[in-house]
């Protein structure tokens, strides 16, 4: 595995401190996986106070997923064909297929699974942060 995809539930176990998701991401880090966030993520959960401090310390380690006209394109499509209307989630999906099927960390697992279903790439693993 060279890359894992964040949702918005891994960031804000981030900026709650959780102590085993940090634990994980500077694994992640010292394994050389690099953790990437697409953009809608980022906007999802951004906090810019210096509360949020674990948070944007977990984020220097990321890599953060421009929303192209390919990609959003490509997400609206995913969409189409799940049934959802939640793009976001779909860029998520498309980060981990353009990244050799990376593995995805996210609290919705439901409408996550289901839109790695419909995208034919079942060996993408979904699991809890």
């Amino acid at each position: 595995m060279n890359a894992i995809v964040y949702d918005s539930g891994a960031l804000i176990a981030a900026e709650k401190n959780d102590r085993p998701f940090v634990a994980q991401h500077e694994t992640f880090l010292s394994a050389r996986v690099r953790p990437l966030v697409p953009a809608g993520v980022l906007a999802q959960v951004w906090n810019a106070r210096p509360s949020s401090a674990v948070l944007h310390r977990v984020l220097r380690g990321c890599e953060v997923l421009a929303l192209t006209e390919d990609r959003a394109k490509a997400a609206a499509e995913l969409c189409h064909r799940a049934g959802s209307r939640d793009v976001v989630d779909a860029s998520i999906v498309l980060a981990a297929i353009e990244h050799l099927d990376a593995p995805i960390l996210t609290d919705d697992l439901g409408d996550i699974g289901e839109l790695v279903e419909v995208s034919g790439h079942t060996r993408i693993k979904v699991a809890r942060p």
